[in-house]
């Protein structure tokens, strides 16, 4: 069932031509040919299995909903959940990497400051910081803030 979802989530996601079988193919032609940005790329299939988990229990609780002597629940942490260390369920939103690790060192800064200094990886190669590096909330390199001094200097009339 997994193959078939992922062959229909490639035909829906793949463009005009190309024709890829698997999800790493039609996830590195995205990046690599149109350089899709990460959350318009279709998921890794660690997401997606995660997630048909996941569906799963909310289509069985769905379908049991009007009976009064349920069959027993299914176990979350056995379907796409996991448990916080606060006892919190919380979703497991995938089991893969979502590229080769290779790639993930390579694209990545591991600034433990908001990026603004010459010594961010990112910032010296003259690109963004992604979801992939290090840096957290107090980035000063990622696309949301270049966007908005951008945005900012137009407004200045620069």
């Amino acid at each position: 069932m997994l193959a078939t979802l992922a062959r229909f989530i490639c035909a829906a996601y793949s463009p005009k031509g190309i024709y890829t079988k698997t999800f790493s193919e039609l996830r590195l032609h995205l990046f690599c040919k149109h350089m899709a940005e990460s959350d318009k790329l279709p998921p890794t299939l660690g997401a997606l299995r995660q997630h048909v988990l996941r569906v799963h229990i909310q289509a069985t609780v769905w379908g049991q909903a009007s009976i009064a002597l349920q069959d027993p629940q299914l176990d979350p942490l056995q379907n796409g959940y996991h448990k916080e260390s606060d006892g919190q369920l919380k979703p497991t939103m995938t089991d893969a990497l979502p590229a080769p690790k290779a790639i993930i060192e390579m694209v990545r800064c591991q600034c433990k400051t908001d990026c603004s200094s010459a010594r961010c990886f990112c910032r010296t190669k003259n690109l963004s910081c992604t979801d992939l590096c290090q840096c957290g909330s107090e980035c000063q390199n990622d696309e949301d803030t270049q966007n908005k001094y951008e945005t900012d200097d137009d407004e200045d009339g620069m």
